[in-house]
Order: structure tokens, then sequence, then C-alpha cells
């Protein structure tokens, strides 16, 4: 029987602190790198199985395009700061649950259109 994994909710408040929710700071380095980060939080999965999570990235262009894990390995709070995003782009961010024995679950909820301010 294979086991069930969820995440409960993905509370992706982009946080861009300074900006109503999205970390900021004044600082651009001008090559499309940004001083911004993401602050992604979300519901711990209800399941004793659950070792730990995967935050995965997406484009955003009019839908999200393709995830990719950003997580080197499964991230055992339920939060994560992703400071890898570039000025003016935007990004769709979910999150997985990792059991025990490796297997993940299918996306959370996902969040969408996380706009990253040009300044």
């Amino acid at each position: 029987m294979k086991a069930r994994l969820r995440v409960l909710s993905l509370v992706a408040t982009a946080m861009l602190i300074g900006c109503a929710g999205v970390s900021t700071s004044s600082r651009d380095t001008g090559a499309g790198a940004s001083a911004h980060s993401v602050v992604l939080s979300w519901d711990a999965s209800t399941s004793a199985e659950v070792s730990g999570y995967n935050v995965y990235r997406a484009v955003y262009n009019y839908s999200c395009g393709s995830f990719l894990k950003i997580n080197s390995v499964p991230i055992t709070s339920t939060a994560y700061s992703d400071s890898e995003v570039t000025t003016g782009t935007s990004y769709c961010y979910a999150t997985t649950a990792v059991s025990t024995s490796g297997a993940e679950s299918a996306y959370s909820n996902i969040v969408s259109n996380v706009q990253i301010p040009l300044l």
C-alpha cells in the first residue's frame, strides 16, 4: 500500500520585507540579480511518515512554467527563504512532503504570480 503524504497548505506569503510581504533591500547588483527574497511558509503534514519538505519554483509568465526543486536536501522546518530570485521576474512556488523512505507527495497548493520588484 502506497503511503499518502500531503502538505496541508502552502502559505507563500511572498514576504518581501518592506513591500507588505517580500524581503527587500535597496541594493541591486544591476545584472538581473536581486537583493529580494521570498519567504515561504506552510502547514506541516499530519502524516507521521513525513521527514521533510521540498520546495519548487517556476517562472510565471501568464501561467506557471516547469517547476524545479530549489533545495538540495529535504527541509525539516515549515519555512524556506528563496534569495535566488531575479529583479522584475514573477514566480510560482509549490512544496511537497517527503517520507522517511524518500517518497514524495504531489505539489501542494501552488502559489502563483509572486512578483519581484524592480527596486
